[in-house]
């Protein structure tokens, strides 16, 4: 079992350039190009793949009762970090269009949890653990039926009982990792902890909780908002970060809180959105310095037409147009 110290050292493999393997080239084939919307690759592409495949490795030696290294999942997350690529990897997975379920969610969550820390000014040590905390959260949800993860109707009374033992799996798969890695089970133990003593499995409030199990807890919430579910359609990630400040009430520490309201952007990239003279837009880049006047790419004009090529309006430089609504992409193919 390779000891998490040592994974700290940027060994020799965290060097060399993340590929996908060639049996898993098609995974390219749902990942559209940043460079298309106004954002810089670098490599972000490929480490977004290189993960995606190694989830969804997990998820296989799961299912099969086989073990797993935390290991190859290390040295990614490593390579996001060093080469600092959070933010944009953070982006790429708001707008990457794969349909892979769980393992996609919980790198949309490491990638989240990654920029809340760094808003936390966490070191390369507490960045790597929150990441590995995060990618390997939701790792018992691979021990319940599918069908009943994926079920469009409300769950059953023993269903939703059944959902509520995944911490406990995931508690349980993770200690099979050795002594080495025994504080990333407790954290997947307590992801659906909360602040106020209000979560589950054993209801442990305030700084009972792991600070890293209470970041995952929130971001995981946001995620599966501004996701589609089999039983209802995704949030406006506006809506999204709105629902949670007022369901999330003590249910977090407030510097937590604060920290992820300054890393989240209230308009995230693919947001669509209304202008003051009545065009319509998607976002395309944010400043966090100016997060209210971001990058947008008109799509409707003041009229309503669609244009047949759309416009960039960087709002920094537009003082005279702001943004008065969002709009769900929905609307705009009725």
């Amino acid at each position: 079992m390779v000891q998490f110290s040592k994974i700290m050292k940027p060994e020799k493999g965290l060097k060399k350039e993340t590929t996908v393997p060639k049996r898993e080239l098609r995974l390219k084939e749902v990942v559209p190009s940043l460079d298309k919307r106004g954002l810089k690759t670098d490599g972000v592409e490929a480490l977004y793949n290189a993960l995606l495949n190694r989830a969804l490795e997990v998820r296989e030696r799961v299912i099969k009762d086989q073990g797993i290294s935390p290991s190859p999942i290390l040295r990614l997350i490593h390579e996001i970090i060093s080469k600092e690529q959070i933010d944009n990897f953070y982006k790429y997975t708001l707008i990457v269009t794969d349909d892979y379920g769980l393992p996609s969610h919980d790198i949309s969550v490491t990638a989240a949890s990654l920029k809340v820390g760094k808003g936390l000014n966490y070191d390369l040590k507490g960045l790597l653990k929150l990441g590995l905390a995060a990618f390997f959260q939701n790792i018992g949800m691979y021990k319940i039926p599918e069908k009943i993860v994926n079920k469009k109707g409300k769950l059953t009374k023993e269903e939703s009982e059944l959902i509520k033992k995944h911490p406990q799996f995931s508690y349980e798969i993770l200690l099979k990792m050795g002594k080495s890695f025994r504080w990333l089970a407790e954290i997947a133990l307590q992801i659906h902890e909360r602040y106020d003593g209000s979560g589950y499995p054993h209801g442990l409030k305030g700084k009972e909780i792991s600070e890293y199990a209470l970041i995952i807890g929130l971001v995981d919430m946001y995620i599966a908002m501004i996701r589609h579910r089999p039983y209802r359609e995704k949030f406006i990630q506006t809506e999204a970060i709105k629902s949670i400040l007022e369901i999330g009430k003590g249910k977090f520490p407030p510097y937590i809180v604060k920290a992820f309201l300054n890393q989240i952007t209230l308009f995230p990239i693919n947001t669509y959105v209304r202008l003051n003279n009545n065009a319509i837009g998607r976002v395309i880049s944010t400043d966090e310095n100016k997060p209210m006047r971001p990058t947008v790419e008109i799509i409707f004009d003041s009229r309503g037409r669609r244009l047949s090529n759309p416009q960039i309006v960087d709002l920094r430089d537009s003082p005279l147009l702001h943004i008065t609504d969002t709009i769900d992409e929905n609307s705009l193919r009725k």
